[in-house]
């Protein structure tokens, strides 16, 4: 299976499988010594959603507008296989990939009855 995955503007990364999992960078693996991504989450991804999220990568990788060389603070990196593709942090399309896995890895209230 190929590796699909997003490394944020501060090296969290997020592996996109058959679960989205969040692992984030400790204070001690931080450029600054002080930044936590705090702590590791997981969800299981149906198919649908997993589907929309590695569409979400590919039309980060196909945006040429965006792509950048080097990797600097604050970009996000889209992984897919061996292949690694950094785009800038003003891109729209990482805007929006970032806001969804966020609110797939928070806890939702249970449901009202």
């Amino acid at each position: 299976m190929i590796r699909y995955a997003y490394i944020d503007g501060n090296n969290n990364t997020y592996e996109i499988g058959e679960e989205l999992e969040y692992v984030p960078i400790s204070a001690a693996q931080s450029s600054s010594g002080t930044y936590s991504g705090g702590a590791p989450k997981a969800v299981v991804l149906d198919a649908e959603t997993r589907a929309q999220l590695i569409e979400l990568l590919d039309q980060i990788a196909a945006d040429k507008d965006n792509a950048i060389e080097t990797r600097p603070k604050g970009c996000g990196t889209v992984v897919r296989g061996e292949e690694r593709m950094c785009t800038r942090s003003s891109s729209p399309l990482k805007g929006e990939l970032e806001h969804r896995l966020r609110s797939l890895l928070e806890p939702r209230p249970p449901a009202r009855r």
